[in-house]
């Protein structure tokens, strides 16, 4: 299959109002497990099929123009992060939630990324190009999924099981395709991935799911940004200098 075509094979609006992080479960930070997913997807209504060739797709948000620019920046992620995970909307009703898996339950062989509805719309009401935010959103959780292909989840999990410097990572990797979309498009608003990774820190240091402060997320973004835009280093290159970022943090 083309990489210019991402398909979320079996992929559906999740309706059962599932909490990726219940009581009990074995999700941490921005990872969902194949169980939590499983008990997420206890609906399903066809496939989703984002062709930015064609411009055709189904079952996206309801909004044609803003699922067409979405298959051009699942595909560019694709691209650029030598990744293929299959992509699915959820009911996160419970709480605003993206998530990333090694699962295969979506049909692509790389994982999964799932990404909730009441997120999107908290996302798309930014007073303005909301869709850079979503973007920034996808380009984390498609970090996540290069870090699973590339063994680097192991390196970065904390030997206490804190999840932080696996998000920091993934953040500096949102940074990266953000710089780089600015190289190709000089007006691409990459400020927004910063603000949006920003606005999400939080303070429960001794939570194990504590993804880093508001600084230390939008730093690590701006970090990302300017190993692409500012030092033009390939995706290899910058992967490797994101983890002694996270490491170094």
């Amino acid at each position: 299959m083309l990489r210019r075509q991402l398909i979320a094979g079996g992929v559906a609006t999740f309706c059962c109002g599932a909490h990726t992080a219940s009581a009990g479960s074995t999700t941490l930070g921005c990872s969902i497990s194949e169980g939590d997913l499983d008990r997420a997807m206890l609906s399903s209504r066809g496939s989703a099929n984002f062709d930015i060739d064609t411009d055709r797709y189904t079952n996206g948000s309801g909004d044609r123009d803003f699922d067409r620019a979405l298959a051009h920046t699942l595909a560019q992620l694709s691209d650029m992060f030598n990744v293929l995970p299959g992509f699915a909307y959820f009911d996160d009703s419970d709480s605003l939630n993206a998530a990333a898996s090694t699962s295969q339950r979506l049909g692509r062989r790389d994982g999964s990324v799932v990404f909730g509805k009441k997120l999107l719309t908290f996302l798309m009401k930014y007073p303005s190009t909301p869709e850079a935010g979503v973007a920034a959103v996808c380009a984390h959780e498609f970090g996540h999924i290069a870090q699973y292909k590339l063994g680097l989840d192991r390196k970065l999990m904390m030997s206490n099981g804190r999840v932080k410097r696996l998000e920091l990572h993934a953040d500096f990797m949102s940074g990266y395709f953000a710089g780089r979309r600015k190289l190709e498009i000089s007006g691409f608003p990459a400020a927004v991935f910063a603000a949006t990774q920003d606005r999400f820190g939080d303070t429960a240091f001794n939570d194990p799911d504590h993804h880093g402060t508001s600084q230390e997320r939008g730093a690590a973004v701006v970090a990302g940004f300017d190993c692409a835009f500012r030092d033009r280093k390939d995706f290899a290159t910058a992967i490797g200098i994101g983890v002694q970022y996270a490491l170094h943090t």
